[in-house]
């Protein structure tokens, strides 16, 4: 993750990228995009939210289905590097549960 509390939307349609998805199912995930992005401002008390979406390798793509990142900014802390590593599946966990507080 580039951030505590780093979440991904994938969508249950297939599509490579933002370039052959289907606009109709691009309509229905915005909604899921900003209920999680202020799940997760609101839950982990971020002080912002970046929402990206990579299209091909050269534009930072590494997973090659549709998704987007919700990636909450902390002002003073700088971002990790995109697809490094992985964090610990009990902190993952912990930051689940609070996001899905705000989401029920």
């Amino acid at each position: 993750p580039q951030s505590r509390g780093h979440c991904l939307v994938i969508p249950k349609s297939n599509s490579r990228n933002l370039f052959d998805a289907d606009p109709a199912h691009l309509a229905l995930v915005v909604p899921h995009i900003q209920k999680l992005a202020i799940a997760a401002m609101s839950g982990l008390g971020a002080d912002g939210i970046k929402v990206a979406q990579f299209n091909e390798a050269a534009a930072g793509q590494t997973v090659f289905h549709l998704h987007w990142h919700i990636i909450p900014i902390y002002e003073g802390i700088a971002l990790s590097a995109h697809a490094e590593g992985m964090a610990d599946p009990a902190q993952l966990a912990q930051l689940a549960e609070l996001i899905s507080a705000e989401l029920t």
